[in-house]
C-alpha cells in the first residue's frame, strides 16, 4: 500500500507526507481486495504514517486533513477502451462550454456503453451486468482539424473528440468504495492508473509523444499505449512481482518473506555472485512467461499498425534486473510491428510534471503511480 498526502500550491501539487506497507499475501489476488479486513488495516496504518510525516512536514499547529481521496484502480478485470466520437456543431461560432461536453458524453454512453459491455464480458468471463463504468475521459479534441487539450472557449464547427472509458466488475469498484467507506473516507476520484500515469508525465501529452508505459506492480502488470499524445489504450494481465517472489519460494523452499527479501536483495545487488546466479535461474522462466505476457498485451491494440520504439518502465517489480534485461533481448520486431527495437527506460518521481515531493522520500519506480494519482487532482 502506497500513500500520498498532498495540498495544492497553485497550479502544482504538493507531497508533503509518504508512506509505504507491506500487505499480506493473502488481502490481494490480481489486484483485487480479497481480504478486507486485512487491506483496511493496511491502509488505515499507512494513512497513519503518511499523516505522521506531513504533520512533521507542515509543522502547522492548525494543521487539518480533508477526508477526500482519489484512489487508484488496476488489474486483470480493468478494461479501458477508446471511442473516436466526429460531429458537427450547430452554432459554430458559439464558444464551447461545460455542459456541451457534458452532453457528448452523455451521449456516448446511451450510443456506446451497452455494446461496449458486451464486448468486455464476453471478453473477461462475466456477465454485462456484472461490469460497470469507473470513469470516461476526453483524451483529446480537433476542432476544425486543430488538436486542443483542453476544447473550453473554443469555437468551431467540426469537432473530433477521442474519448477514453474505463470499466471494471461491479465487485471489484465495490470493494474499494466499501474499503473507502470503512476508512470514513470519500472518493474524490476513482481512477485507473496507467490512465493518471499517461497524464503526469513530462511531454507525454506532446502530440509527437509516443511510448509503452509498462507498471510492474506486485500482482498485475498495466500497459498503456500513447501515440501521439493520446492514450490509444490500456491493457493489463495478472503477472507481477508477487510471481518471481513465489518462484524463489518454491525452489528454494522458503517462506514468502523470505524469499521475498532475496528477491529485494537481489534486485538492489545485495547478494554475492553465487546467489545472484541461482535467483536470475530461478526466476528466468518467470520472466519468458511475463515477456510473453507483454507481447500478448500489446498484440491486442487491433487498430495499431507501428508501436512506438520506447518502453517507459515503473513500479515495484520494475527494479528486478531481469526485467530491463529481457525487455531489451527480447526479438520484439519478430512478433510485432515496431520500426526499430524499442530502448527501455526507467520513470522515476521526478518525471512527473507539476509536482513537488517536499518529502525527498518517494525516490523509487514503485512511488510514481501513486504520486501521478495525486496530481490527478489538477485533471479533475
Amino acid at each position: 500500500v502506497k500513500v500520498a498526502v498532498y495540498r495544492l500550491d497553485g497550479m502544482e501539487v504538493e507531497v508533503i507526507g509518504y508512506a509505504r506497507r507491506k500487505q499480506m499475501e493473502s488481502t490481494m489476488y490480481a489486484a483485487c481486495i480479497v481480504n478486507l479486513k486485512e487491506a483496511k488495516d493496511t491502509v488505515d496504518k499507512c494513512i497513519g504514517d503518511a499523516v505522521l510525516m506531513a504533520r512533521e512536514v507542515v509543522s502547522e499547529d492548525n494543521f487539518s486533513l480533508s477526508k477526500q481521496a482519489i484512489i487508484g484502480i488496476a488489474g486483470e478485470l480493468v478494461q479501458g477502451v477508446t471511442v473516436v466520437v466526429n460531429l458537427e456543431r450547430n452554432a459554430p461560432d458559439t464558444p464551447i462550454n461545460q455542459s456541451e461536453i457534458d452532453s457528448i458524453i452523455a451521449k456516448l454512453k446511451k450510443q456506446t456503453f451497452e455494446s461496449t459491455k458486451e464486448e468486455i464480458s464476453q471478453e473477461i468471463g462475466l456477465k454485462p451486468n456484472q461490469i460497470d463504468e469507473i470513469d470516461t475521459y476526453i483524451n483529446s479534441v480537433y476542432v476544425d482539424g486543430v488538436r486542443v487539450l483542453n476544447p473550453l472557449g473554443y469555437v468551431g464547427s467540426e469537432m473530433v473528440y477521442n474519448m477514453y472509458s474505463t470499466f471494471a466488475p461491479k465487485l471489484h469498484i465495490n470493494s474499494v468504495k466499501q474499503l473507502a467507506e470503512q476508512l470514513n473516507l470519500s472518493i474524490l476520484k476513482l481512477v485507473v492508473e496507467p490512465y493518471a500515469l499517461s497524464l503526469a508525465l513530462k511531454d507525454i501529452r506532446d502530440k509527437n509523444a509516443s511510448s509503452i508505459l509498462l507498471d510492474i506492480g506486485g500482482g498485475t502488470t498495466d500497459v498503456a499505449l500513447v501515440h501521439n499524445g493520446d492514450l490509444a489504450g490500456t491493457k493489463m494481465f495478472a503477472i507481477g512481482g508477487r510471481v518471481f517472489t513465489k518462484s524463489i519460494q518454491k525452489y528454494l523452499n522458503l517462506d514468502f518473506d523470505q524469499a521475498e527479501q532475496i528477491k529485494l536483495d537481489y534486485s538492489n545487488n545485495k547478494v554475492d555472485s553465487e546467489r545472484k546466479r541461482e535467483v536470475s535461474t530461478i526466476i528466468g522462466n518467470s520472466t519468458k512467461i511475463w515477456l510473453d505476457g507483454v507481447e500478448i498485451a500489446l498484440s491486442d491494440f487491433d487498430d495499431v499498425t507501428t508501436f512506438p520504439a520506447k518502453f517507459l518502465v515503473c513500479g515495484g517489480g520494475a527494479l528486478l534486473p531481469d526485467i530491463q534485461e529481457g525487455l531489451i533481448s527480447y526479438p520484439w520486431q519478430n512478433y510485432l510491428p515496431f520500426p526499430k527495437h524499442p530502448k527501455v527506460d526507467f520513470i522515476f518521481p521526478n518525471h512527473i510534471t507539476k509536482l513537488t515531493d517536499k518529502t525527498r522520500t518517494a525516490t523509487l519506480p514503485m512511488d510514481v503511480t501513486p504520486l501521478a494519482l495525486a496530481r490527478m487532482h489538477l485533471e479533475i
